[in-house]
């Protein structure tokens, strides 16, 4: 039976995952339901309000019978609201209760009420609705905050992983060398072509790789578990990859340039969301401050209601009547609002100084991200160099080994200073990668 061979992981496969199945992630995106609900809430203060109600009086000395209902509607355009009703009221009543009778066929009325300077241009519920709408903004940047971190941190784990994969590969390739040469050193010795030292010299280094694949195959155990974290399956269970997914190679390498450094710091301001968050929380504090200023405004609101009974019976009013009336209040100190606005002019001031060095920062840490790759990328270049002339001179070595003009030690030497190398490249390219990841976060790439 041919085994199945499974194709390489890609970084763009553990993305797609985290996106599809990541816990925390998905998490995070209930903060737009949560923001949904919130809106719904303040939309509730605008809500159609019913009244019913019946009452009686039969053991008194007046028996009567009054029954009403009624409807209140809040709007949003200038703080004005309506209300209408129908009600009845039959039987004998007490002169000074005479209002509540009615004809036979009972009262409609119906009117509005509109403020004429406080809450008229913004009250309690109209401000409540503009900062729940100014909530769904701050929700989604709070999704956009974590998903580049989640994504960071997943493309971190990605390239560790791949990082241990070729390690342990290489560790393998070493250990296959000696364990190849071994059954030929023992005939040499046994036909005494060379010392039985070399075959023993050998055996160690068997052992010494051995125990670096014994490491190697620790490493990638760990950094696949981390992954794990990241990649899932459709269930969204966490997928222990197998070694052979790792990638053959990392792609190429390059710096940044500064070109493109520019323009990114430029995007990177306007895209990220810790400092696009600074927007709508002054967007909401200029919201409690114009309430505030509300609040120490006089109230003078203007009423209009008309009532209109038919049928038959006593005429105490009406039978149509129009009313107006305009009212007047103002809390004369008023320190309860100019302390509000105050505090919102406060925190205003506040919010401008964080914003500034937030920009600041953002414009630190794409500087450091970008010295942090271009260092990552020369460090990469030059070991790369040294890994070539260590590989040169292993088979300098092997071949004056071969012509009896060295030792099997000093073959392992060569070998293991270019393993060391190896490694030393290896390390230098994971940095690479992992700083790359951390500049792609600074510039907030994934949201583009």
């Amino acid at each position: 039976m041919i085994p199945l061979l499974l194709a390489a992981l890609s970084l763009t496969d553990v993305l797609e995952s985290v996106e599809r199945h990541y816990p925390p992630l998905l998490a995070t995106l209930a903060e737009r339901d949560i923001a949904d609900a919130e809106l719904l809430q303040a939309l509730g203060k605008f809500d159609l309000t019913l009244r019913a109600g019946v009452q009686s009086d039969q053991f008194g000395y007046y028996a009567n019978e009054r029954f009403y209902s009624g409807f209140e509607q809040p709007t949003q355009a200038w703080g004005s609201s309506f209300y209408g009703g129908y009600r009845v009221g039959r039987g004998t009543f007490a002169p000074y209760d005479g209002k509540l009778q009615t004809r036979t066929e009972g009262e409609w009325s119906g009117g509005m009420k509109l403020p004429l300077w406080r809450d008229r241009a913004l009250d309690e519920k109209r401000a409540s609705l503009r900062k729940a709408e100014l909530g769904r903004a701050l929700a989604r940047i709070s999704i956009d905050q974590q998903k580049l971190i989640i994504i960071q941190m997943a493309t971190r784990r990605y390239w560790d992983w791949v990082a241990a994969g070729r390690r342990l590969k290489m560790a393998e390739a070493m250990l296959s060398i000696a364990q190849t040469r071994d059954e030929l050193l023992r005939r040499g010795a046994q036909a005494g072509q060379i010392p039985p030292i070399e075959v023993a010299e050998n055996q160690r280094a068997i052992l010494q790789r051995k125990s670096q694949v014994v490491e190697g195959t620790r490493f990638l155990q760990q950094s696949a578990i981390d992954l794990s974290l990241f990649y899932r399956d459709s269930q969204g269970q966490p997928v222990l990859v197998g070694d052979d997914q790792v990638p053959g190679m990392f792609p190429d390498l390059k710096t940044i340039e500064d070109i493109q450094v520019a323009r990114d710091l430029e995007s990177a301001v306007s895209r990220r969301p810790d400092l696009a968050r600074f927007s709508v929380q002054k967007a909401q504090t200029e919201i409690d401050r114009r309430l505030a200023s509300n609040d120490a405004r006089p109230a003078i609101d203007l009423g209009l209601g008309f009532a209109a009974e038919s049928g038959t019976g006593p005429v105490r009013r009406g039978p149509r009547e129009l009313k107006a009336a305009v009212s007047f209040e103002l809390p004369y100190q008023r320190r309860s609002a100019r302390g509000k606005e105050a505090s919102a002019a406060a925190k205003l001031r506040q919010l401008d100084q964080r914003e500034r060095f937030t920009e600041d920062q953002i414009v630190a840490e794409v500087r450091d991200a970008v010295s942090a790759v271009r260092t990552a990328f020369e460090r990469a270049q030059l070991t790369r160099e040294e890994y070539r002339v260590a590989r040169d001179l292993e088979e300098a070595e092997r071949a004056r080994f071969r012509l009896g003009d060295g030792t099997m030690f000093l073959v392992n030497l060569r070998e293991q200073a270019t393993f060391d190398a190896a490694l030393r490249e290896l390390a230098a390219t994971q940095d690479y990668f992992r700083s790359l990841a951390q500049y792609e976060l600074s510039v907030a790439a994934a949201l583009r």
